[in-house]
């Protein structure tokens, strides 16, 4: 969904008055405080439970995990009436990066991830992910890339995008990002076969839109990118497949120019 951010951005997404400015009390999500890891195994046959759809940097477990330490286990999926694009952006006084974003759009198909939440993670989540707007959707949009032949049981959001504001000189894309989220298409092939077989990492191109420049390479060392991210040369290779070699070259170095 969204963004590998640094720390002082995660710090930056705060939700005024949590849940409740979203329109979400505990009535609103069903969820119930005190829910423990014991009950979170449970959720997924409750008609209760709550699942956030995963777009961009929360497909990566890491990623999910680094705003709740129990938030690995996900299901791949693909999701009916959501547009996916480089259009979204934290505001900043300094230089800063353009993220994923989504809108409602019935023409259009989404792969990602949806994982179960407690209240209090999908508190978590909504401070993670200020500027954005929690948007329900009907269960019979998803279909499950992991061999299953309907979602489990309960409520679906996602963080959808409140403008669209597009890649500039200002706010580039940025690989140490896109890495994020590619790195997370990767492990969800590795972890389920069918999701494998639906190609979901190159799903993940092909169902987002806006790639342009100015789009720079970040990652440390970028010469041997391999020792910071294992993944690199698939990523790499995706790109050039994906999106071709004229954008793959257009990637700068930072300092470089464009």
């Amino acid at each position: 969904m969204l963004a590998m951010k640094c720390e002082a951005e995660v710090g930056r997404r705060k939700i005024l008055g949590g849940i409740a400015v979203l329109g979400l009390g505990a009535a609103a999500t069903g969820c119930t405080l005190g829910q423990g890891s014991a009950e979170a195994g449970a959720r997924d046959s409750d008609p209760g439970s709550q699942y956030v759809f995963g777009y961009g940097s929360l497909i990566q477990r890491e990623s999910r995990q680094e705003t709740w330490p129990k938030a690995g286990k996900s299901f791949p999926v693909s999701v009916q009436g959501i547009t996916r694009g480089w259009y979204d952006r934290v505001d900043t006084a300094s230089w800063g990066t353009t993220y994923l974003g989504a809108f409602p759009d019935r023409s259009s198909t989404c792969n990602g991830v949806i994982f179960p939440v407690s209240q209090g993670e999908l508190k978590a989540f909504a401070d993670r992910e200020k500027g954005y707007k929690l948007i329900r959707i009907p269960p019979g949009d998803i279909a499950m890339l992991d061999g299953r032949s309907a979602p489990p049981t309960g409520t679906f959001w996602y963080f959808g995008s409140a403008s669209r504001r597009y890649v500039s000189q200002e706010f580039p894309i940025v690989q140490s990002y896109v890495d994020v989220c590619v790195s997370g298409c990767l492990e969800v092939e590795g972890d389920f076969p069918a999701s494998r077989a639906a190609k979901f990492a190159q799903r993940f191109f092909t169902a987002t839109t806006d790639w342009k420049a100015p789009w720079i390479n970040d990652r440390i060392y970028p010469w041997r990118p391999f020792v910071h991210v294992p993944q690199a040369d698939r990523i790499d290779r995706l790109i050039r497949d994906q999106l071709g070699e004229d954008m793959f070259r257009s990637i700068s170095l930072p300092g470089a120019g464009t």
